[in-house]
């Protein structure tokens, strides 16, 4: 679901349950949860939804694309704290926690960094 709506574009519920096989009423349970957690956007004038662009970087590579030895990970960094990934040492000198979402493949590839709301 998270690939499907990955692409920036406003999708229909109804046509998005019958691509995935699933009852529409199941799709709007997990919508509501998305919605919730702001992973996903919800336009209920519409009925139409797509990925939070915060969440993107998940999505970005698909799985033909990605080998098997990717790691993906996301973690919450505290305010004035330092993190070591890698030889590669991450500091977070701000005063609010952030949340940090990688990919590596026998090296960093991606970093990206959101602040918790």
């Amino acid at each position: 679901m998270l690939n499907l709506l990955g692409d920036n574009v406003w999708h229909n519920i109804d046509e998005t349950a019958k691509t995935l096989e699933i009852p529409r009423e199941k799709l709007q349970q997990v919508v509501t949860l998305l919605t919730e957690t702001d992973m996903i956007q919800h336009n209920a004038a519409t009925n139409q939804i797509k990925l939070d662009q915060t969440w993107r970087t998940l999505t970005i590579d698909t799985e033909e694309t990605q080998p098997e030895t990717t790691a993906v990970g996301t973690m919450i960094m505290p305010p004035q704290k330092t993190l070591i990934i890698q030889c590669t040492r991450i500091t977070n000198l701000t005063d609010t926690s952030i949340e940090l979402e990688f990919r590596i493949d026998k090296r960093i590839r991606e970093i990206a960094i959101n602040k918790i709301k």
